[in-house]
């Protein structure tokens, strides 16, 4: 008999990529929650505890760099992913080394690619 469903919580400002996120992982058997900004995303963590955070990395108001620094600082070892469309080394090096986040992601993405990934991330 399987387990408890692995619980994610998505960010992204950006409501079609939100809803695409949130009808893939569905479907694909985990509980989503999801977030249209990273103070949104902080109320949620404040009282819920996710096996894996993905995050759009370029928002209004708090980053997505900034909000996975803060999840460090509050849950140690949380495994996050971080999404964007406007990806650079720069920033790739930062969210990989700089904060732990496991996996940089460029939209688009492949669907079987992001469910592979998720998959390795919350086995």
């Amino acid at each position: 008999m399987p387990g408890k469903p692995k619980k994610i919580l998505v960010v992204d400002d950006d409501e079609a990529h939100l809803l695409w996120s949130k009808e893939i992982l569905s479907q694909s058997g985990f509980n989503i929650d999801a977030a249209i900004s990273a103070e949104k995303a902080l109320e949620l963590l404040a009282t819920q505890s996710y096996d894996l955070i993905i995050s759009d990395l370029v928002m209004p108001g708090m980053s997505g760099m900034d909000f996975v620094r803060k999840i460090g600082q509050v849950r140690e070892g949380q495994k996050a992913i971080i999404m964007t469309g406007h990806g650079d080394i720069d920033s790739f090096i930062e969210s990989i080394h700089g904060l732990g986040a496991l996996e940089y992601v460029t939209k688009p993405v492949e669907t079987k690619d992001f469910i592979k990934m998720v998959n390795k991330l919350t086995a």
